[in-house]
Order: C-alpha cells, then sequence, then structure tokens
C-alpha cells in the first residue's frame, strides 16, 4: 500500500509541474493584447507610424517585397493615434507587432528581403531599430 501512494504521490507532483508548465506558456502571448493588431491575432505582422505601437498601423499575414511597389501600403487609423495615417508605409515606420504564435517577422532595409533587417520573434512587441523609417520589405521565417 505503501508503494502504491508513493507511485499516485509521484504522479500527482508530476502531473502538477507537467500543469504549471502547460499554463505558463499564455504567459508569453498576454504581452500582445487582442486589440494591438487591429483585433486579429496570430495571423499578423503589424507596422505603426511612431514608436510603441502609436499612431496609424497596417498588418499582413503574407510577405511583402515592396511596401511601395504598384499599390503602395499606407497607414490606417488604428485606433492607436493619427499621427501618419495615410503616410507610405515604406521608409516610414517606428515600431512593431508580431502576433503569430508560430512564424519569426523580419523587416528589411531594401526591397526584395534584403540589407540590414530587424527580426520579431512569435508574439514580440517593440520598437524598429535597425530598419527604423527605413523599411522597405518584410517576410515570415
Amino acid at each position: 500500500m505503501r508503494m502504491r501512494t508513493s507511485a499516485v504521490s509521484a504522479a500527482l507532483a508530476a502531473a502538477g509541474v507537467l500543469g504549471a508548465l502547460v499554463t505558463a506558456a499564455p504567459a508569453q502571448a498576454d504581452s500582445i493584447p487582442d486589440s494591438l493588431c487591429g483585433g486579429v491575432i496570430d495571423v499578423d505582422y503589424c507596422l505603426w507610424y511612431n514608436s510603441n505601437q502609436k499612431g496609424g498601423w497596417t498588418a499582413t499575414y503574407e510577405n511583402i517585397p515592396d511596401w511601395g511597389g504598384a499599390h503602395p501600403w499606407q497607414f490606417s487609423d488604428g485606433g492607436q493615434g493619427t499621427n501618419g495615417v495615410n503616410t507610405p508605409v515604406k521608409n516610414n515606420a517606428a515600431s512593431y507587432a508580431n502576433s503569430r504564435d508560430d512564424r519569426t517577422g523580419v523587416s528589411y532595409f531594401n526591397s526584395n528581403y534584403a540589407g540590414a533587417s530587424d527580426v520579431a520573434p512569435p508574439r514580440d512587441k517593440g520598437n524598429l531599430s535597425k530598419t527604423y523609417n527605413n523599411n522597405a520589405s518584410f517576410r515570415w521565417r
């Protein structure tokens, strides 16, 4: 009986550790509010005109070889301030958020995914540094 009690205790302890690990994982996801990328989460890479996710914004779920291509992207009013609204995204972004759980987003200095880059791991947000106001393309990896 004592061995069975020890085995049950060990199993419960292991389940408690696993339960803590499972519940700890989403804590990182909590740093990206549901409304940050326009209310669409887990599919978008977002850019803002101002630092700290402020001002006009845009979001994409696909690779963008040139933000200023045939139909240049512009910042929209997403409720985080109106600075930069209707301004071209190319060479005007200051901050980002990656709301995906499974992909890393990369903002590039040049079109066609070339030059210096800022890397955004899954569920990350911050200010651009290497491509601050010099962003020309974006790709998932």
